[in-house]
């Protein structure tokens, strides 16, 4: 794939500063008038959580570890079902979420598959370094290399969605040979994403450039005690459309992971390095065989990025399902467990 000329990627770089000064702006003013509606006391308040919520321990997902990887040194949290004596079935979660988004796959595939979810780096129980540039993609890529190849496997069943998707097409650049098979959940291909980019998208982007702003995004995002998860997972634009896939129980176990001390920082990191790191080489062709599953009712990314997608792929299918929001995986388990399921035995 051909670089664009320096001239393009200069004012590439000048529209991205002048929407990051905009959106920060805006953000940082709604911040302030939340502030002022709430007050401080409800606008600070946070619940105490030192205990995971009692659904998050539930045995019927498997059983919690953590494993320290041999490239960086990062320690991951995962839940993991099944014998070692199974294919691997590696889910990997997005923003604001962490590896109960995939209950519901992971329940469904236990029987044949070892289901395995990781907290990626700056989640929950999983390491925070310091750093902008340690949420790389191409770093968080090979945390996802180290758990296969330390697990035992050669291959795995690769399965992301949003953030987890971003990841997972870098490891199928990357890593080809430890994918057997790729399903990718709204979000699309890195190259897709740029080359239809369009003035309704960048407003549907908004948030990006607003969490390139220091510190603010962080105080928004866990005002009132996480309000944000209410208005993210159940609100407008981007709710689930079956909402009672999503009950306040689990929400609990999101509050939970970005309670733990150091997470909304981290996650809204993976951000901040992806607009200082953008690399013509994070963006090639996948030769491994590709399943996309696209929720229609996505208040954040165009439906058209999906169809666009399709062509920076070598062996794809698209399933698009109309009734069901950017969460898919939870809004409509059934129907994506259908989509895996014929994927996974052609």
């Amino acid at each position: 794939m051909a670089s664009p000329p320096i001239h393009i990627k200069i004012l590439f770089l000048i529209g991205q500063l002048v929407l990051v000064l905009f959106y920060g702006t805006l953000g940082t003013v709604l911040t302030f008038l939340g502030f002022l509606r709430s007050g401080p006391n409800k606008f600070f308040r946070k619940v105490e959580r030192s205990t995971p919520p009692p659904q998050a321990l539930d045995p019927i997902y498997g059983e919690h570890k953590m494993i320290k990887l041999k490239s960086s040194g990062v320690t991951l949290h995962y839940v993991s079902k099944g014998t070692s004596d199974k294919p691997l079935m590696l889910f990997v979660h997005g923003f604001p979420e962490c590896w109960y988004t995939w209950r519901y796959q992971m329940k469904y595939f236990s029987e044949k598959y070892r289901v395995v979810a990781i907290d990626q780096r700056g989640y929950g129980l999983s390491s925070k370094p310091s750093s902008i540039s340690d949420y790389k993609v191409e770093l968080l890529a090979r945390d996802v290399a180290d758990v296969i190849e330390q697990l035992g496997y050669k291959s795995c069943v690769l399965v992301g969605h949003d953030w987890g998707a971003i990841v997972s097409w870098t490891v199928a650049m990357l890593y080809p040979t430890l994918i057997n098979k790729l399903v990718i959940m709204n979000v699309p291909h890195p190259k897709a994403f740029e080359a239809n980019l369009s003035f309704r998208q960048l407003r549907r982007s908004w948030y990006m450039f607003f969490y390139q702003t220091p510190f603010i995004p962080e105080l928004l995002f866990q005002s009132n005690d996480f309000e944000i998860f209410k208005q993210v997972f159940l609100g407008k634009p981007m709710g689930l459309i079956n909402q009672n896939n999503l009950t306040r129980d689990d929400l609990e176990v999101f509050k939970y992971t970005f309670a733990q001390e150091g997470t909304a920082h981290a996650a809204i990191n993976y951000y901040r390095a992806l607009f200082r790191n953008q690399k013509e080489e994070l963006q090639k062709r996948i030769i491994v065989p590709v399943l996309i599953v696209w929720g229609c009712q996505d208040g954040a990314i165009g439906e058209e990025l999906a169809d666009a997608s399709t062509k920076y792929c070598s062996d794809v299918r698209l399933k698009k399902i109309r009734d069901a929001s950017h969460w898919v995986q939870q809004d409509v388990p059934d129907e994506v467990n259908k989509y895996m399921e014929a994927f996974l035995n052609e």
